[in-house]
């Protein structure tokens, strides 16, 4: 059992440096390397469901997650 189990991390590991390349060339391809240096997010305010406003420079310092999405 704990040879399968070893036998399977290794060659997830090996399938995973394989793919290393590829997935640099589509960063890469994407652009993704031109915001190596930080980027200031530009500030806005949304109003929240509960009433009141919140601003992104009110969460100046927070880790924050933010998600836009639309439904056509």
């Amino acid at each position: 059992m704990v040879m399968k189990t070893l036998l399977m991390v290794f060659f997830l590991l090996i399938l995973l440096l394989l793919n290393t390349p590829m997935a640099i060339a589509q960063f890469s391809e994407a652009g993704v390397e031109q915001f190596k240096v930080a980027v200031n997010a530009p500030d806005f305010t949304l109003r929240k469901l509960g009433g009141g406003d919140l601003s992104l420079k009110d969460l100046k310092g927070k880790v924050i997650i933010m998600n836009f999405f639309a439904t056509y």
